[in-house]
């Protein structure tokens, strides 16, 4: 049986609209620039999970709901992981591979806990769609400020002094323990937050 033009037009919007989701535009977009810079698995681990994101959108993957734990037993459970991975990043050494493995598993984990029901069928609330749309541009912002210094500081050390980057002014804090301490602390809390603020019905 052959498709209706009309619904055929309509699935093509839906797939455009899909498409312009401004996480997947922002997750392809730092995935490519890391491959730019040369950092291959930092560009492969974002745009992979950008791949997810456009294979749930399109009905190709059903990842299951994960609920993040309720009472008071799981707000403790949560916040006794939290100290554990927060103390290993602390204690790992910066850029290597045991920081990496814990940061891409807490993004991962988190991504799961954040994903929407796929047999709700309930838009979201305006006010979450709201602040999608405003950190979606801070990330925006923020990734603009990392590109356009990192483009001008690449003709010689000194260029990349008069034009240091977000990650480069926090280095000096970054490289004594109680920087990291308050930082990865601060990170955890905040996240955490936001998390169940997100996931709250």
């Amino acid at each position: 049986m052959r498709q209706d033009p009309a619904d055929r037009a309509t699935r093509q919007r839906l797939a455009l609209r899909r498409l312009a989701r401004p996480w997947t535009i922002i997750l392809v977009i730092t995935g490519l620039f890391q491959l730019f810079r040369g950092a291959p698995v930092d560009g492969a681990f974002f745009l992979a999970v950008a791949a997810v994101l456009l294979a749930d959108e399109f009905g190709l993957v059903a990842l299951p709901a994960v609920g993040l734990p309720s009472g008071r037993a799981g707000r403790s459970a949560l916040a006794g992981v939290a100290a554990v991975l927060g103390t290993l990043m602390v204690l790992a050494p910066r850029h290597g591979l045991v920081e990496g493995l814990i940061v891409s598993g807490i993004g991962l984990t988190v991504l799961l806990f954040a994903w929407p029901d796929p047999r709700s069928t309930d838009a979201a609330p305006t006010p979450l769609r709201r602040a999608g749309i405003l950190w979606a541009i801070i990330a925006v912002a923020i990734c603009l400020i990392e590109v356009t210094s990192f483009l001008l500081g690449l003709p010689s050390e000194a260029a990349q002094f008069a034009h240091p980057s977000i990650s480069l002014l926090l280095d000096p804090a970054l490289d004594t323990i109680e920087g990291r301490v308050v930082f990865t602390a601060l990170w955890l809390v905040v996240g955490i937050a936001l998390l169940r603020r997100g996931t709250r019905r």
